[in-house]
C-alpha cells in the first residue's frame, strides 16, 4: 500500500507549475467546479492587488466611537482571519483611516511611505489602510462594523461613513470608504465610495507587523489623490482565476465555482515567492438545453 500511495502522489508533489484539470461541459445556468493542483507554495505572507467591480456592502452595523487621533479596540471579527501569516480574531480601528490587528498602535496623522521598519512610533503596522491621513470622526460621520453570513463564508465589514478631514470642511467633503474581510480565503476588499481631493498625502494599502513588507495601490503611497466609486482587492498569492474572454478575475483559492453565461476559457494563475508566474487553462462549454 505504501508503494502505491507514493506512486500516485509523486506527480503531484513534483509539479513545479499548475494543473487546472480537463475541459468541462455545463448546462446554461449550471456551475462548473474547477480544482487547481500546484506545488507552488502560497500563503498570506505576500499579496497581490487588483481592481474589482465597485460593489460595496450595505452600510450598517455597530457604531465605534472615535475621537481625533484615536485608536479603539479590540472588536470581534467574528471568525479567524489570517493577515501576513498571523491569525487574528479581533481588530482595532485608527481614527485616521486604518483597520489593524495589533494593540499599542500609533495615532499619527501624517502619512509617509510604506513599508517602514524603523518608525515604530509614527507609522501604523499590521493594518489595512483604507486611506491613512488626517481624519476626525469626532466632528461628523460614523464608523460602523458588522459580521454577516454563515460559516465558513462570513464577512466582516467596516465602514468609515462620511468622516470629515481634520479641520475645515470647506477644502473638501468627507470620506466614505469600506473594508471587507473574507473568512477562509483571507481576501480583503476596499471600496472607496467617495474620497474628495484634499491637500493631505494619504496611503491606500496594507502593511505587515514588522514594517518590512507592504502593498499599496499604484500611485497611492503617501501621495495626494482622490477616488470615487472605486474598489480594489488584496488577495494572498495563491491561485487566482480569470475568465479569459472577459479578462476579469473570477475567484481565488484552490477551488473555483463558476457559472459562465457563455462558453469561455478559464485560466488559473499562481506566482511563487521569486515572482515567477505559472498558469494553466481549461475550457468550459456552456450548452443551452432549451428546446423550442
Amino acid at each position: 500500500m505504501k508503494k502505491w500511495f507514493l506512486i500516485l502522489c509523486f506527480p503531484l508533489i513534483t509539479w513545479g507549475q499548475i494543473n487546472v484539470g480537463n475541459n468541462q461541459i455545463v448546462c446554461h445556468g449550471g456551475m462548473a467546479n474547477v480544482i487547481g493542483l500546484t506545488s507552488v507554495q502560497s500563503s498570506t505572507e505576500s499579496y497581490q492587488v487588483t481592481n474589482i467591480t465597485f460593489d460595496p456592502e450595505v452600510i450598517s452595523g455597530t457604531s465605534i466611537s472615535l475621537t481625533d487621533d484615536d485608536v479603539q479596540g479590540p472588536f470581534p471579527i467574528g471568525f479567524t482571519f489570517q493577515f501576513y501569516g498571523n491569525n487574528y480574531t479581533d481588530f482595532f480601528v485608527g481614527s485616521n483611516g486604518w483597520v489593524g490587528f495589533s494593540s499599542s498602535q500609533p495615532t499619527s496623522y501624517t502619512a509617509t511611505t510604506i513599508p517602514d521598519s524603523n518608525s515604530f512610533s509614527s507609522i501604523p503596522r499590521d493594518c489595512i489602510m483604507l486611506s491613512w491621513e488626517d481624519l476626525n470622526p469626532s466632528t461628523g460621520g460614523q464608523v460602523l462594523y458588522q459580521t454577516i453570513g454563515n460559516a465558513p463564508n462570513r464577512k466582516m465589514i467596516l465602514t468609515f461613513d462620511a468622516v470629515p478631514y481634520y479641520g475645515t470642511t470647506t477644502i473638501a467633503g468627507p470620506i466614505t470608504s469600506q473594508v471587507v474581510l473574507y473568512e477562509g480565503s483571507n481576501v480583503i476588499d476596499n471600496h472607496i465610495i467617495d474620497k474628495p481631493l484634499h491637500t493631505n498625502p494619504s496611503v491606500q494599502g496594507i502593511h505587515n507587523l514588522s514594517g518590512t513588507s507592504a502593498l499599496t495601490v499604484p500611485g497611492r503611497n503617501a501621495t495626494v489623490w482622490s477616488a470615487f466609486q472605486e474598489s480594489v482587492r488584496y488577495f494572498p498569492s495563491g491561485i487566482t482565476w480569470y475568465d479569459v474572454n472577459t479578462n476579469q478575475m473570477i475567484g481565488v483559492g484552490d477551488t473555483l465555482y463558476y457559472s459562465p453565461q457563455q462558453s469561455t476559457f478559464v485560466a488559473g494563475v499562481i506566482t511563487d515567492s521569486t515572482g515567477q508566474t505559472y498558469s494553466d487553462t481549461m475550457y468550459i462549454e456552456v450548452v443551452n438545453t432549451n428546446i423550442s
